[in-house]
């Protein structure tokens, strides 16, 4: 079953963060990220860039809004996210408790509903 593991951590950048510290979470994220391609159950993995380059779309009474930046003011974003194909909830939750993120923040293990290969719509089972 696929589940979408999502990490929230609070918002920072590389010159707050310095520059040994974000070598070392690069570091971090290339080990679990080998080790879940090891284990082939890696599906994709996305580094996001900092909320501050979100572009929001929201539509109200049929008229489409652009809204520069993310939609609610947080102390926190989504940073990243890895799909990944395991056995059930519990394996999900193992790997996700591996993510060198969740000694900062948040993992949230979401599992997916459906997906898609080569254009075609299938159920996540």
């Amino acid at each position: 079953m696929r589940y979408t593991l999502l990490l929230h951590y609070p918002e920072m950048d590389a010159g707050s963060l310095g520059e040994e510290a974000l070598a070392a979470g690069q570091r971090a994220f290339s080990s679990y990220a080998a080790a879940l391609h090891q284990a082939n159950v890696l599906i994709s993995a996305e580094v996001l860039q900092p909320s501050s380059s979100t572009t929001t779309l929201t539509k109200s009474d049929g008229a489409l809004r652009v809204q520069d930046g993310p939609f609610a003011d947080t102390k926190e974003q989504l940073g990243g996210t890895f799909v990944i194909d395991v056995a059930d909830l519990d394996a999900a939750i193992e790997w996700a408790g591996k993510a060198p993120s969740v000694d900062w923040g948040a993992v949230e293990v979401r599992p997916g509903a459906t997906y898609t290969v080569d254009g075609a719509w299938r159920p996540n089972a």
